[in-house]
């Protein structure tokens, strides 16, 4: 176990939920090398083992405290990094997905970034790239109003009224932070006492669409979303191990829940929701069956995240 590390910033409490997955061994030697970590806490959302493959030997290895959190069984992207948080020393937690590999110096970039705002009432995020290194969708996005998923889905004359969703088509700004509706959790770096503040993730989101959330939740409370456009994450393509319509059937849930948590209590007629939540899902369920995959053009979440089919029965769309 190595020393607690810090700069004059702060100290950053990274905190991975994972579900498996081969790519988790080179995120960890990414992030416990950087001298702004102060630990890494790894959530196990697996039942067994208790240490991923290929991670157990690494922990001593590591010049970070390396953390496991074990037995809670699969509980779901956002339920799994409120456990993580909960056993958070930092005083910045930084939400990392198990496939996001941060480019050299990010996490100590953008903490000096951030920390330079005149407040402590922020959530931050890189420019997420694809493998090639084209920007990814979903690292800089738009709260998700009705309006905006219908012009994200059909684009014309509904993205000319109400825009889109996804701002990765913009170009990219030239400053160092840009204020955003909403960032991706795949990297997602705050203050922890303001994720506190905040609940935490709702774990009613098993996966999918919590990020959106959290971030409606920040800017209610007063806080910002913080864009760094200079600042980089390689965050691939992932393939999940289960039956795609699995991850698709998570992904329809969580938007119902995120169209009535968050835009019934403005007033927007329940009608309306539930139209636009049939007629989105009938389409993600047409392009699943098409393509193969529900997600378009690349995911926001690797393999190591989606849960196991259960027996029996039975983010965002971008």
């Amino acid at each position: 176990m190595g020393k607690i590390g810090s700069t004059e910033q702060g100290s950053v409490s990274v905190v991975i939920v994972t579900f498996g997955g081969d790519t988790l061994p080179a995120v960890l030697e990414s992030v416990g090398s950087c001298p702004a970590v102060a630990e890494v806490i790894l959530v196990n959302n697996l039942d067994d083992p208790p240490w991923p493959e290929g991670v157990e030997g690494r922990a001593s290895r590591m010049s970070d405290p390396l953390r496991l959190v074990h037995g809670q069984g699969n509980v779901g992207f956002g339920a799994g990094c409120n456990l993580g948080v909960a056993r958070a020393r930092g005083t910045h937690v930084l939400l990392l997905n198990p496939d996001c590999l941060p480019a050299a110096g990010a996490v100590e970039r953008l903490l000096a970034l951030v920390t330079a705002q005149p407040d402590d009432a922020w959530v931050a995020g890189p420019r997420l790239l694809k493998a090639d290194g084209t920007e990814q969708s979903g690292g800089r996005c738009n709260a998700g109003t009705p309006g905006q998923w219908l012009g994200e889905a059909f684009g014309g004359p509904f993205a000319a009224r109400w825009g889109r969703v996804n701002l990765h088509r913009q170009p990219v700004p030239a400053a160092d932070l840009v204020e955003v509706p909403a960032i991706s959790g795949a990297f997602m770096l705050m203050p922890t006492a303001f994720f506190r503040r905040l609940g935490g993730f709702d774990p009613g989101y098993f996966l999918y669409f919590e990020d959106l959330a959290l971030c409606r939740a920040a800017r209610r409370a007063g806080g910002r979303v913080l864009f760094a456009p200079a600042v980089t994450a390689v965050h691939p393509k992932g393939c999940s191990p289960v039956s795609r319509l699995v991850v698709l059937g998570h992904k329809i849930r969580s938007f119902r829940r995120y169209l009535f948590t968050e835009f019934a209590p403005e007033g927007v007629p329940r009608w309306q929701l539930w139209g636009l939540w049939a007629l989105l899902s009938a389409g993600l369920l047409a392009r699943t069956v098409l393509t193969g995959s529900p997600f378009q053009g690349d995911t926001r979440r690797s393999r190591a995240d989606h849960p196991r089919p259960s027996p029996g029965p039975g983010g965002a769309f971008r």
